[in-house]
């Protein structure tokens, strides 16, 4: 292992050296010029290398044809009344029922379908997107990169730590704890960065004909979103990502507000907005699985398992991580062999090969599938932990579903029977199962005479339908009436 005195001279060099590349660039929202380690032509390329990654990060893109050409569409007229109007830019709405909204160097920007669905109409999304075309035209994005540097940095110093710590199974924990802080370091701007982007987006929401106050609103429901999933998720504070990479504060919303007032109002087009998100699946989609309790179902590949009493799941594009309260830790995904082997094999052969695994031995799962599981150790947490690896034929050649099981300290046998019970679970799905895997979707909904924020709310087929139903028609600000249309959540 390097010695830190020497890691941080490595370090420093790092910097200097990147210091030193940088060339002076004209900002195009302000004409001021910039330092940055990148050209415009490297923003670019950056782009269109990074694409690819952030699409299967995501999910890919939405499968909603309407909606993805909709957020083309109101992205284009944002770029086209920006500082950059001749760059060609690239708007994407992601497969992603996480809060979010990003963007990339040479002019990527991408919506998540929860974003969207949460939204009140095309001034929202029109903010939302003025917002990050703010961030690449006043190079924020490139200023970003450049801390990178030092973010990749200590990833690569982490999953160094898990390699040596725990072979190679702890060498992916620790990367991907490594990735995940990395990220949230690049990730955040100072706030005079996002008061420069709010202001540009409400520039753009002026320029290109829409109510400038919509970045407040959205802000505002951002903020009631992030109130209704903490107070259901029973944790103090939850928030959304895009307020996470983007800092939530009372004092950012009063500002873009006193901002949109020195501007004339224009259009909300909520009617249009509507029509265009009528049918979005809402929450997770078939492509990635449901999760329903401590079950994880999985309609498009045919197989669901049972985590124990205690996990709340949560669903990754790439993985499914399950965590309890007194610190057991699941994470499931799929990995593929080099070449036709049996599960045993696998495990030890391909999968976890730097350290030698405990108590190897083959399993059977509920629908007769052919598995095997043994003992070993990670670091979980900066602090070493007994896992339990398994893998799990899938059906298909060379692939094998995975499962990583741990609990802080160790495993006792009520662990290590619960764990096995866990991986025994995976098997086909049955006509129940396909009945609950169906998507939720946005439906719009013309209030008729009669019809109540109660009684609409009691259509909502997902839990705790009268918190999203006023939470997703911001009834705050516009209570239920005759003849407006809102949103439904309602089972496919």
């Amino acid at each position: 292992m390097m010695p830190r005195t020497r890691f941080r001279r490595t370090l420093a060099l790092g910097l200097l050296l990147a210091l030193a590349a940088c060339a002076p660039v004209r900002n195009p929202a302000t004409g001021e010029l910039q330092y940055t380690s990148l050209t415009p032509a490297d923003e670019a390329r950056i782009g269109r290398e990074q694409h690819p990654r952030v699409l299967a990060e995501f999910g890919g893109e939405a499968k909603e044809p309407r909606a993805r050409a909709y957020v083309q569409e109101i992205g284009q007229k944002i770029k086209a009344v920006s500082e950059l109007s001749r760059q060609p830019f690239t708007f994407t709405l992601l497969d992603s029922d996480m809060v979010n909204a990003f963007a990339l160097p040479g002019g990527y920007v991408y919506v998540t379908r929860g974003l969207l669905a949460l939204a009140d109409d095309e001034a929202e999304l029109a903010g939302v997107l003025g917002h990050e075309v703010g961030h690449v035209t006043a190079r924020h994005t490139a200023q970003r990169y450049d801390r990178a540097m030092l973010g990749q940095l200590g990833a690569i110093a982490a999953t160094i730590a898990g390699g040596i710590l725990a072979g190679e199974a702890g060498a992916q924990l620790g990367q991907a704890v490594g990735g995940t802080l990395a990220t949230a370091y690049v990730q955040g701007f100072s706030r005079e960065q996002e008061l420069e982007a709010d202001r540009l987006g409400i520039r753009y929401l002026a320029r290109a004909g829409y109510d400038p106050m919509a970045m407040a609103s959205m802000l505002d429901a951002l903020e009631a979103e992030s109130r209704l999933r903490a107070r259901l998720e029973g944790q103090r504070d939850t928030v959304p990502d895009w307020l996470r990479s983007h800092p939530r504060t009372k004092d950012r919303i009063r500002e873009a507000a006193a901002a949109a007032a020195t501007k004339e109002g224009g259009s909300r087009e909520r009617e249009r907005f509507l029509a265009a998100i009528d049918g979005l699946t809402f929450g997770e989609s078939p492509a990635q699985g449901f999760v329903r309790g401590t079950r994880f179902i999985h309609p498009e590949l045919d197989f669901r398992f049972e985590a124990p009493p205690g996990f709340t799941l949560i669903n990754r594009p790439n993985a499914v991580i399950g965590r309890a309260g007194d610190g057991r830790f699941l994470q499931f995904d799929l990995g593929e062999a080099q070449r036709s082997v049996d599960p045993a094999t696998y495990l030890q052969q391909e999968w976890v090969t730097k350290q030698r695994l405990e108590r190897v031995r083959s399993l059977a799962t509920q629908d007769g599938r052919r598995g095997a599981l043994g003992l070993g150790r990670v670091v979980f947490r900066n602090k070493p932990a007994a896992a339990m690896f398994a893998v799990v034929e899938s059906g298909r050649p060379r692939q094998f579903y995975r499962f990583v099981l741990l609990r802080e300290g160790g495993l006792s046998s009520a662990d290590l029977a619960a764990y096995e019970a866990t991986v025994r679970s995976l098997r086909r799905l049955d006509a129940a199962d396909r009945a609950e895997a169906r998507p939720y979707r946005i439906r719009i909904h013309t209030v008729r005479p009669g019809e109540s924020e109660a009684s609409l709310a009691a259509r909502m087929a997902i839990p705790n339908g009268a918190e999203w139903f006023a939470v997703l028609n911001d009834t705050a600000r516009r209570p239920v009436r005759p003849g407006e249309k809102v949103k439904l959540v309602l089972r496919e």
